[in-house]
C-alpha cells in the first residue's frame, strides 16, 4: 500500500508540471468499506421474516440499536433507520431519530417488512407525482 501511494505521489509530481487538474485517490477496504466483513450468521439475514420487540433503555440511541440487531448485515442503515421510525412513531419525538423515548417498546422489523414498507412508499410517491402532472396552473397575467 505504501508503494502505491508513493507511486501515485511521484506520478502526480511529474504530471503537475504539465497539468494542474486535481485527482482523488480512493482506498477500498474489505466488506462494508470499514474493514469489517459481512456477518452471514445475522438472524435478520438468515430469516427474512424474523422481527423483534425491543424495550428502549435510558441512554440508548437508534444507531446503537441498529448496530445491535443489524450490525454488519450489509443492509442499508439509513433505510433501516427511516423504516424503524416509520413503524414506531410513538417512540420518537417528531420522527427525529435523535430523540428516542426511554421505556418505549419498539418493533425491530424483518427484512420483508422493510421491503414492503419501501415498496409502499414508492407507490405512494409515484401516485402523488402522477397526480400533480395531470394539472397545469397559471398565476399572474
Amino acid at each position: 500500500m505504501k508503494y502505491l501511494v508513493l507511486l501515485i505521489s511521484a506520478i502526480f509530481l511529474f504530471n503537475q508540471v504539465e497539468s494542474n487538474e486535481p485527482f482523488v485517490v480512493l482506498e477500498y477496504k474489505d466488506g462494508m468499506g470499514q474493514g469489517k466483513s459481512l456477518n452471514k450468521e445475522n438472524i435478520f439475514v438468515k430469516n427474512q421474516n424474523h422481527s423483534v420487540n425491543h424495550k428502549v433503555k435510558s441512554g440508548e440511541s437508534l444507531s446503537g440499536i441498529l448496530k445491535k440487531y443489524y450490525g454488519n448485515s450489509g443492509l442499508n442503515m439509513k433505510i433501516l433507520e427511516v423504516s424503524i421510525i416509520e413503524i414506531n412513531k410513538h417512540a420518537f419525538v417528531r420522527n427525529n431519530p435523535h430523540f428516542l423515548f426511554a421505556g418505549k417498546k419498539i418493533r425491530i422489523p424483518s427484512v420483508n417488512e422493510i421491503m414492503s414498507l419501501v415498496k409502499n412508499q414508492q407507490k405512494n410517491q409515484t401516485y402523488r407525482e402522477s397526480s400533480r402532472n395531470g394539472h397545469i396552473y397559471f398565476y399572474g397575467n
